[in-house]
């Protein structure tokens, strides 16, 4: 793909829209970079574009700023019904977005994977097998590392894995991965994508390009997922938790099996919970249909700890356990975080409204959560929800910062109690990330040792 001498709009200057100007201009384009936030929000990043030759436009968008553009390439936090997006398409530009660009720069495969929950941990996970198996791997996307600079770095005999999310594969046009994976869907982002029919259809694009030569991996025990499986040119390649497979990924008693090749003994896999064994089916299938051995597949599974902020044990005081689940940004995420947990829970919950029902989640509860400490923009929203299924008042306690919520969280847990952030929401409400909301989660909790 040419893009010396050509003008193109970024829009959105958060991680990957700062990576795309820096490769873009390296690569000769004339770059456009467009955000709506003032010059202090974007003071960082600003600093970090400083002496880069690019014109940066703030504030309110204007049609003008696209004059002369020939390709705008859209941050994922800017949806298709957009301003920008409505403009452009008037104007006959072509949009993609980042994974589209990477993926016509990319002289690597790239393995692709996304879901509603498990997408980081399950890219971690493959990351890890591929590494273990002596090989080059970029793990990128939506995990953190742009994608665009593993497009850039890895060369055809390395291995790209890339989370991607809804918002990335709105986007895409000519995106072909090598292998692809839906781990489950469950209904998310409805504030962005409006229905879940329509929030499931743009899932299944991440497969929409692949070939006969190519595989799929799907979730068969998600029926949502499995359903997919009719649009896919691509060779489908099952995985299962709950029943034995004639051919893919599976558990037969105590054992995960691929194609009847026993693999590793389920109680030995690391990291805990039925959420981690989906999570690790589908990345031993994909490092499988990679040419991985058996032998290290089990090996990673048996040694891998997990990633940041997803059920991550912080600390233990005075007999209290404290896990930060802040990648918890859906109810069915912290559903499983609930599950994984065998000891009484007092559960520090809410944040940003993405318009998710929390039924099935104060459901989940079933006498696990003993206390319930909720915060930010949906606290009086699952507070309802909870009193509407018969959950005592008396045990539900709202506060108006993380400190508040584990000093709380500390002061009526008991010795033996888990202390659990798996806010079922996104946090955006009161913070700039799921990151930042469990390093404030963790810096808490360090602080209480004091």
């Amino acid at each position: 793909m040419e893009l010396k001498g050509k003008k193109i709009f970024v829009g959105g200057l958060g991680v990957s829209g700062t990576a795309l100007c820096q490769v873009l201009v390296n690569l000769g384009a004339k770059v456009v970079a467009y955000d709506k936030r003032d010059e202090t929000a974007l003071k960082e990043v600003l600093e970090r574009l400083e002496g880069l030759p690019l014109e940066i436009r703030l504030g309110d968008f204007r049609k003008e700023f696209l004059e002369g553009i020939e390709l705008v390439v859209l941050s994922p936090g800017i949806p298709l019904d957009s301003e920008i997006a409505k403009t452009a398409e008037e104007m006959g530009l072509e949009i993609i977005g980042e994974v589209e660009l990477a993926y016509r720069l990319s002289k690597a495969p790239i393995y692709a994977i996304t879901g509603t929950n498990g997408k980081t941990t399950t890219t971690s996970l493959l990351g890890e097998m591929l590494k273990n198996a002596g090989r080059k791997v970029y793990v990128a996307g939506n995990i953190g590392y742009p994608l665009i600079y593993a497009a850039l770095e890895a060369m055809p005999h390395d291995y790209i894995v890339a989370e991607i999310s809804s918002f990335q594969l709105e986007t895409i046009k000519e995106f072909r991965p090598r292998i692809s994976c839906i781990i489950n869907i469950t209904p998310d982002h409805l504030d962005r994508h409006k229905t879940f029919e329509n929030y499931v259809r743009i899932k299944g694009r991440i497969f929409e390009n692949q070939k006969e030569e190519d595989y799929v991996v799907l979730n068969c025990d998600d029926t949502v997922v499995w359903n997919l499986k009719e649009k896919a040119r691509a060779k489908v390649f099952p995985f299962s938790r709950k029943k034995v497979l004639k051919y893919g990924a599976y558990v037969k008693g105590d054992f995960l099996y691929i194609e009847n090749k026993k693999v590793i003994k389920v109680e030995e896999i690391y990291i805990p919970g039925e959420h981690n064994l989906e999570n690790a089916l589908a990345a031993s299938s994909i490092a499988y249909l990679s040419g991985i051995d058996v032998e290290v597949i089990s090996t990673t599974l048996k040694t891998f700890k997990g990633v940041e902020h997803r059920i991550e044990f912080v600390a233990e005081i005075e007999g209290i356990r404290f896990y930060n689940d802040s990648k918890g940004t859906n109810p069915d995420a912290s559903i499983k975080a609930i599950q994984a947990l065998k000891t009484p829970i007092v559960l520090i919950a809410g944040g940003y409204d993405k318009g998710s029902s929390f039924e099935e989640f104060v459901k989940a509860f079933d006498k696990r959560v003993k206390k319930l400490i909720l915060m930010g923009q949906t606290a009086e929203k699952i507070k309802e929800a909870a009193l509407l299924k018969g959950y005592p008042e008396e045990d539900i306690f709202l506060v108006n910062s993380m400190e508040q919520a584990v000093n709380k969280a500390f002061e009526v847990a008991e010795k033996g109690d888990s202390v659990l952030l798996s806010p079922a929401c996104a946090s955006w409400d009161m913070f700039k990330n799921f990151e930042e909301r469990g390093n404030a989660f963790k810096k808490a909790v360090l602080g209480l040792r004091r």
